[in-house]
């Protein structure tokens, strides 16, 4: 089957479909952090679902489009009421600023029951990143031949920090999320927040 983003790829595309399909058919709200241009946001847009993006670069921010507004902010001080979403997402954002203010603020603004999905990257730090790094180097030859390569017009920061500081970021800030090394060059945390008790 073809990679639906197969004309526009590149290694945060590559997973948009495994961050849109997460989504609970539930959900009404949907705020991407770091929205960037918006693809994301266009993508994960349907019927009866209010999108959200914000980015701190306003030069890049497009027009609000039908059901979706974005809005200048930064991932450390989001300008939303406490669990005003219903999901959110950020992509290649923790490395940008600090991550566990980050974390929490999208912790913070996401509903109870709501999803948080951070999609982001570390610093080769030795021996254990190795087998990743075969696995992602492979993969980007394989995909590479198979789509359009794409690079949005916006900021682009090395990460300083590890996986494991990304993994440890998450542990504390969002108790009981998961962590994964994918493909590329990324990780996934994933985090369903609790209804209060």
């Amino acid at each position: 089957m073809s990679h639906p983003f197969r004309e526009r790829w590149n290694h945060n595309s590559h997973h948009y479909p495994r961050l849109r399909d997460a989504v609970p058919a539930t959900a009404r709200s949907h705020l991407d952090v770091g929205c960037g241009e918006g693809t994301l946001c266009r993508y994960v847009a349907r019927p009866g679902v209010a999108v959200t993006g914000v980015d701190v670069d306003a030069e890049v921010l497009p027009r609000d489009d039908d059901g979706i507004t974005y809005t200048v902010a930064s991932a450390e001080d989001l300008p939303f009421d406490d669990g005003s979403f219903d999901a959110v997402t950020l992509v290649m954002v923790l490395h940008h600023v600090d991550a566990r203010r980050g974390l929490t603020e999208a912790a913070r603004v996401l509903a109870p029951g709501g999803l948080l999905q951070v999609l982001g990257t570390g610093r080769f730090r030795g021996l254990r990143d190795v087998p990743f790094e075969v696995r992602d180097v492979l993969t980007h030859q394989v995909m590479s031949r198979r789509t359009v390569p794409w690079e949005p017009p916006t900021t682009r920061l090395a990460p300083e920090s590890s996986w494991d500081d990304a993994r440890s970021a998450a542990r504390d800030v969002l108790p009981g999320s998961t962590y994964r090394r994918l493909a590329l060059w990324r990780y996934l945390v994933s985090w369903t927040k609790p209804a209060p008790a």
